[in-house]
């Protein structure tokens, strides 16, 4: 495939494809199965100097507009983003090109070469997060899960909670009791875990979060938790007992569906991205109902409904960073919480807002790196302080 795939893109880069290899070559790029390869190809072709003396510029503005700004409208080539870095104005496809193309080959290049601080990474690299959690039970006791062996862990009111083989936390309810056990679990930075709940619903904690609940999960009638930080949840059906999910001044209340919530304190916004289902969202005196593909954004009390790619919002679930258009201050506060380090600014803070992904598998100075291939930014990692420099 890959042969005809070069084929297709050498003719069009040469202006010469037919209104049928145009689609041919369409029905690639739309294809994700594809998306890397056309990828390695482009590269080839940058780094060659391969995109032909017949290509017109509107032509080469429509490659570098999608690498570079992922200007969808520029048909037909249709490119996965991937990297980060600054989202600048095309100013003209010959500049564009040196720093889109500097930028695109730092980013595929598995080493740390020409980092302005690429030895200091070296010396002061930081893992990743891992799995980990601490459960508190209703007695006061606490058990460091990540340490806790396989198996059942307590007997709290009729349910049984174990650790499965796969890490995952499991409550199963083996008698009914009107006794009413509270449980947290909570994740400090650098740990994510995973738990299901007596009901069958799933709920993901990503790092520095935590998950208050009653061991049997019914309240008044009501399956009800309360979220602290940032949860992905996949509730399970069950139209007598609504689902809420409280975050202090925000609730949300469902009956079954997949929907992912960011209740961090540090951060200005709170956010609520709905990937299937229906959800009602209530913050203080405002509310709204939200369909697939919307996000709430809450903000003093008042919430904003706007319509987002869902999957980026769960990004962190699969493991990746996946930012769009954010502040080096966001991008920072999910490094911080995630590789449990301190970040401290130093000097102006740059105002240019990144785009683009990376594995939350890589150490700090892969993230890093990336970001000060931008030229914007640069870093100095000491222990596990980050410091933030012009």
């Amino acid at each position: 495939m890959n042969s005809r795939l070069q084929e297709l893109l050498n003719l069009y880069l040469n202006n010469r494809a037919t209104p049928d290899e145009l689609d041919e070559l369409w029905d690639y790029t739309s294809n994700p199965l594809y998306t890397n390869e056309l990828q390695d190809l482009l590269a080839d072709a940058y780094q060659q100097d391969h995109i032909g003396k017949e290509a017109t510029d509107e032509q080469k503005q429509t490659i570098l507009n999608f690498i570079f700004t992922s200007t969808e409208a520029a048909a037909p080539i249709k490119i996965k983003r991937i990297g980060l870095w600054p989202r600048y104005a095309v100013a003209s496809a010959a500049a564009v090109a040196f720093i889109a193309i500097g930028v695109w080959f730092f980013n595929r290049s598995p080493k740390l070469e020409g980092g302005k601080n690429s030895s200091n990474y070296a010396m002061n690299d930081i893992a990743p997060g891992k799995q980990g959690a601490t459960l508190t039970l209703s007695n006061g006791k606490k058990i460091r899960l990540s340490e806790a062996t396989n198996g059942e862990l307590a007997n709290e009111a009729g349910v049984i909670i174990t650790k499965a083989a796969d890490g995952q936390l499991v409550y199963e309810i083996k008698n009914t009791s009107d006794e009413n056990k509270i449980n947290t679990i909570k994740t400090a930075n650098g740990e994510t875990y995973q738990v299901r709940l007596p009901d069958g619903s799933a709920v993901w904690l990503n790092a520095g979060s935590s998950l208050t609940y009653a061991t049997n999960l019914l309240q008044n009638g009501k399956r009800t938790v309360t979220l602290t930080g940032e949860g992905y949840f996949e509730v399970a059906k069950d139209k007598a007992h609504p689902f809420i999910v409280s975050t202090g001044n925000q609730e949300v209340e469902v009956l079954g569906t997949h929907f992912n919530m960011n209740a961090y304190a540090d951060e200005p916004v709170r956010k609520t991205t709905l990937l299937e289902g229906s959800i009602k969202l209530t913050s203080e005196n405002d509310s709204e109902i939200l369909k697939p593909g919307d996000q709430a954004v809450s903000q003093s009390g008042k919430l904003h409904v706007r319509t987002v790619d869902a999957e980026l919002a769960v990004a962190w679930k699969n493991n990746k960073f996946i930012f769009e258009q954010q502040s080096i201050q966001e991008i920072m506060r999910s490094i911080s919480r995630w590789y449990n380090v301190e970040v401290i600014y130093t000097g102006e803070i740059t105002k240019e807002t990144f785009w683009g992904s990376v594995s939350r598998f890589d150490n700090v100075s892969s993230v890093l790196a990336r970001l000060e291939a931008s030229g914007s930014v640069h870093f100095r990692v000491e222990g596990r302080r980050i410091y933030v420099l012009p």
